[in-house]
C-alpha cells in the first residue's frame, strides 16, 4: 500500500508540472459487480463477489475539451466456485487497477459531461501470501458527469467498464504448482461510482 500511495504522490506531482490550463484530482467510492473466471480443470466458474471499491483519478487539461488521466482502483473481495453445491468460497484477495489514458469533456454552466477510456494493468492479489499474484493487460471505459457546486468543487458521477484478458495461464498457485484457479479468456467488472472533484 505504501508503494501504491508513492506512485499516486509522484503522479500527482508530474501532472501539476504538465498542466497548462488545468489539473483535477476526484476521489470517489463505489460498488462493484462482476468478473467471473472459467476454472479450466473443472469446468465450473468462479466469481469475485460484488463489494465496494474505491480509488483516485488525476487529470491534466490538454486541449479546450480533452483531460488525460491516470485512474487507480482498489476493491477488496473473494473469489467462489459458482459450479458446487453449495458454492465455496475459494480465496480472498485484492484487486487494483493501474491505468493511463483520457476523456472528452462537454462542458456547461453547473454540468460536465464526459467520456473516454482507459488502458493498463489489473493486479490481483491473493491475502494468503502463500499464493501467487497475477498482474494483466487491461483496459477501462467510463462516461458519466460532473455537477459543479464551484469552479473548483464538484460531484462526480460516473459508471466504468473493465476488461481484461486473462490469457490461458494458472493462476493463484503455491509452492507446490498447485492453483486454486486455471483462468481462461476475459473477465468483466462493472463500477457505479460516486465521488468529489476538486480542479486547479
Amino acid at each position: 500500500m505504501k508503494k501504491t500511495l508513492s506512485f499516486i504522490i509522484l503522479t500527482f506531482m508530474s501532472s501539476q508540472s504538465m498542466a497548462e490550463e488545468g489539473t483535477e484530482v476526484s476521489i470517489f467510492g463505489g460498488y462493484r459487480a462482476g468478473g467471473e473466471l472459467e476454472n479450466t480443470d473443472t469446468g465450473n466458474n468462479a466469481s469475485f463477489g460484488e463489494t465496494n471499491s474505491y480509488g483516485v483519478i488525476i487529470g491534466t487539461d490538454y486541449g479546450a475539451r480533452h483531460v488525460m488521466e491516470f485512474l487507480y482502483s482498489y476493491q477488496k473481495t473473494d473469489l467462489t466456485d459458482t459450479g458446487s453445491i453449495p458454492n465455496s468460497k475459494l480465496l480472498n484477495l485484492d484487486i487494483e487497477y493501474f491505468q493511463l489514458g483520457g476523456s472528452q469533456i462537454w462542458d456547461g454552466e453547473k454540468t460536465d459531461k464526459f467520456f473516454g477510456g482507459t488502458l493498463g494493468a489489473i493486479h490481483l492479489s491473493p491475502n494468503n501470501s502463500a499464493l501467487s499474484s497475477k498482474t494483466r493487460l487491461s483496459m477501462s471505459f467510463g462516461g458519466g458527469m460532473v455537477y459543479k457546486f464551484t469552479e473548483n468543487i464538484g460531484l462526480r458521477l460516473e459508471l466504468r467498464a473493465y476488461l481484461s484478458s486473462l490469457g490461458d495461464s494458472s493462476a493463484f498457485c503455491g509452492p507446490n504448482n498447485q492453483c486454486v484457479v486455471v483462468g481462461d479468456g476475459f473477465m468483466t467488472q462493472v463500477d457505479a461510482n460516486a465521488g468529489v472533484r476538486f480542479r486547479f
